[in-house]
């Protein structure tokens, strides 16, 4: 997975942190990991001051247009650690994401995406909402 990870970080400048802020709640934050090699882990440089909290966390790395198309993106779940010289990212699970892993990559999102939509829905007891295609089709033709 350490391969990987540096292997696909690098035409990157900075990856999207997802934490625990200090209050407990989610926070997100744009950062720039730096590989520790001796470690296996990403020392993260802060592009902003925040106070998280140490445990569960995910880097995203991605790009995209600026229509938000030709998205290329992987993310790495792990752990956040507090040292003594600042914030560090201990790698657990390397996901590939959209155009990355060519059409394997697409297929699994797909699946993934159906399968975790259907089961958040279920758990709420919510059903599957409706979507209005006509009115997309109009607004697709407005743009």
């Amino acid at each position: 997975m350490w391969f990987e990870i540096l292997k696909y970080r690098e035409p990157y400048e900075s990856a999207v942190l997802t934490a625990l802020a200090d209050d407990g709640y989610p926070f997100t934050i744009r950062c720039r990991p730096q590989p520790d090699e001796a470690n296996k882990t990403l020392r993260l440089v802060l592009l902003f001051g925040v106070e998280l909290t140490t445990g569960p966390a995910c880097l995203l790395w991605h790009r995209h247009d600026d229509r938000l198309w030709k998205l290329n993106s992987f993310t790495v779940r792990g752990q956040l650690l507090k040292e003594n010289k600042g914030w560090t990212f201990r790698p657990e699970t390397f996901i590939l994401g959209g155009g990355i892993g060519g059409w394997r990559s697409y297929l699994r999102f797909l699946v993934n995406g159906r399968r975790t939509t259907r089961r958040y829905l279920e758990r709420r007891g919510l059903p599957r909402p409706k979507f209005n295609w006509d009115e997309w089709d109009a607004l697709i033709e407005n743009t």
